[in-house]
């Protein structure tokens, strides 16, 4: 034996009884061992795993997305196209995937709607995709609005600057009620807000918490369309507006120049020609005005802040009530003027003459409609009031005897003759009752009173008689 195989067996030979003890078991496993055997833990177990030059997740996605949908990068726009351009409202991001592919990631969707962006964005054509009001949507670039007007006949949205003002505390405080609105303006705000709302640029939001629960208003999702707003986090902050207001407005004279010569990046060359006529606009406002000078004079109170200072809005606000004081003095006088002239005086004399006299009234005439001469009346055909009696019974008289000749030829007799008979039938019946009369007589019988009702009843019945004969 070499030294090495000496020098264990002097060491298994003074081990203790524990370690013997414990080198039986690593030699000899039980039966527990040998029914469960010791299986290695999972953080032992190495994970598969695939170096990244084999595996891109991405790529992994847009396999999976164009074998669902039979669609490819390039179709793929087509289609979000084909869907904003079918749209009357901005679509938004979740709706697009929504009919394309529920599950299509929001990444390749962002990736297609910038590349149709700078497509849009080149010079020949007149769109562009725009994010405005939470979703995308297709709008004519400012250059080319003049034909969109011309073939649509659309009325441009005009606000007034107190309209203005309004929307602005809304879209900053919503939501906002009439009272904060008022507070802040401090006049009545109500029809304003009602002309916002019927300009669909406000809405009701609900009701505020506070005693008699006001209604709250807030913008609408035209709002957003109507000033190219993707949502209202685009609105500026407060602070830049104030630092906005309080720049100098000669800076905006020479925007052509800092448009060529400054950040290129931040102005569309296709809005220059309306840089220019703003600018050509503002030049042209006269600096020495009443409106002018009064806020002149209230910079100079501001700077010496030993006067309460009013804003631009209360100065337009005196501005407008004095010029409407002015036009209604102007139409008072007049008015008073006029009823000097036109009233009626007092009548002292009542000798002078006949007052109130009533109009003549205009002669009638007959004009030609279709030489627009009047036309002159003919004597002959006048008929007086005699001329027109006799013409009546003259009409009546022929219109008897016709009826009398038709009649007549009807039943071969004449009522001529039908007449004769009817007076001798009258005369016999007066003679038998005369008779009868007599023969009464000679037995004490007074039959005198049937002369005369005899005769009446008769001619009633024989006027009856006659009618059932006819």
């Amino acid at each position: 034996m070499n030294d090495e195989t000496m020098n264990e067996t002097i060491e298994m030979e003074f081990l203790s009884t524990d370690d013997e003890m414990e080198l039986n078991l690593e030699l000899y496993p039980s039966e527990e061992d040998l029914e469960f055997p010791l299986t290695p833990s999972e953080d032992e177990v190495p994970a598969f795993q695939l170096e990244s030059e084999f595996y891109d997740p991405e790529k992994q996605e847009d396999h999976l997305w164009q074998a669902r949908t039979g669609l490819n990068k390039e179709t793929l726009c087509g289609a979000i196209e084909t869907i904003i351009f079918m749209s009357e409202k901005p679509v938004p991001l979740n709706k697009i995937r929504a009919v394309i592919d529920e599950d299509l990631p929001l990444r390749v969707v962002h990736e297609s709607l910038s590349r149709l962006q700078e497509e849009y964005e080149s010079k020949h054509h007149g769109l562009r995709l725009v994010e405005v009001a939470d979703g995308y949507q297709f709008r004519t670039k400012a250059t080319f609005s003049k034909y969109v007007q011309d073939l649509f006949k659309v009325n441009s949205l005009v606000l007034s600057p107190t309209a203005l003002e309004v929307l602005a505390i809304i879209a900053y405080r919503q939501p906002a009620a009439k009272t904060e609105v008022d507070k802040i303006r401090g006049v009545d705000s109500s029809h304003i807000v009602r002309a916002l709302m019927d300009k669909r640029l406000v809405k009701v939001v609900g009701r505020s918490d506070e005693v008699g629960r006001p209604v709250l208003y807030g913008t609408t999702p035209e709002f957003l369309e109507v000033f190219n707003l993707a949502n209202l986090g685009d609105l500026p902050p407060e602070h830049e507006l104030e630092s906005m207001s309080q720049q100098n407005v000669a800076k905006i004279s020479d925007i052509s120049t800092l448009v060529h010569t400054g950040d290129k990046e931040k102005f569309n060359f296709d809005e220059i020609s309306e840089l220019d006529e703003l600018s050509e606009a503002i030049k042209l406002i006269s600096p020495d005005t009443q409106f002018t000078k009064s806020l002149q004079d209230e910079e100079k109170k501001r700077l010496d802040k030993s006067e309460g200072v009013k804003t631009a809005f209360d100065l337009l606000e005196e501005y407008l009530e004095k010029q409407m004081n002015e036009n209604q003095n102007k139409m008072a006088s007049i008015s008073e003027l006029f009823s000097a002239y036109t009233d009626p005086s007092v009548i002292t004399d009542l000798e002078a003459g006949p007052f109130n006299l009533p109009e003549a009234e205009e002669e009638f005439e007959m004009i030609d409609l279709d030489t627009g001469e009047t036309v002159a009346d003919d004597e002959d055909e006048l008929l007086s009031a005699e001329d027109l009696f006799e013409t009546e019974d003259r009409e009546e008289l022929e219109l008897s005897r016709a009826l009398d000749d038709a009649f007549s030829r009807l039943t071969g007799e004449k009522l001529d003759d039908e007449m004769e008979d009817l007076d001798q039938d009258m005369n016999d019946l007066e003679e038998l009752t005369d008779e009868m009369v007599t023969k009464a007589q000679d037995l004490d019988l007074d039959l005198s009173f049937m002369k005369q009702e005899n005769l009446s009843d008769f001619d009633l019945d024989s006027n009856d008689t006659f009618d059932k004969e006819s």
